[in-house]
């Protein structure tokens, strides 16, 4: 239950640490991938969720203030799909090569993904949620709805870009 601006910034933050965790594994994957158009695709990714790490952790920040939290702190605030989600990312982050037939499968785990960031903590119904629990904190957060909602905006553009690689596949 987020119940103050330091539940909601640590909130935000650990969405933050998940985005940075998933974006390296896009840069990882893009690394090695032969197909440089799947690799292209995945670099893009990968950009992407860097820049989503960096703002989340600086709406965290306009928030409260400098935050020091771990994954295991980020898994009792986020669930069960958090850990569950960041176990497979460790598995690729821990690939040294991928074959044809193990990118069709870890395409499907980071579909996993990013159906859980564009629905699970970024969705309208969460930026919704973030708004209230800030007007009831007296935080005025309505100047960085925009940005939030840009982010889930890329989210899905993910989800539509690991589509497009699956047909190449």
């Amino acid at each position: 239950m987020i119940s103050s601006s330091e539940d909601l910034a640590k909130f935000i933050y650990c969405c933050g640490i998940f985005e940075e965790r998933v974006a390296k594994a896009y840069e990882h994957m893009s690394k090695l991938i032969e197909d440089a158009t799947i690799a292209c695709f995945l670099a893009f990714i990968a950009h992407e969720s860097f820049k989503h790490a960096d703002c989340l952790r600086r709406i965290s920040k306009l928030i409260y203030g400098d935050l020091k939290i771990d994954h295991k702190e980020c898994e009792g605030i986020l669930g069960e799909v958090f850990k569950s989600i960041m176990i497979d990312i460790e598995k690729v982050l821990n690939m040294e090569c991928i074959s044809h037939h193990d990118l069709a499968s870890v395409i499907e785990g980071l579909e996993r993904i990013e159906g859980f960031a564009a629905e699970e903590y970024l969705t309208i119904l969460q930026i919704r949620l973030v708004e209230l629990m800030a007007e009831s904190l007296k935080l005025n957060i309505n100047y960085l709805k925009t940005l939030l909602e840009w982010i889930v905006e890329d989210e899905k553009r993910h989800e539509s870009i690991l589509k497009i690689i699956k047909n190449f596949l």
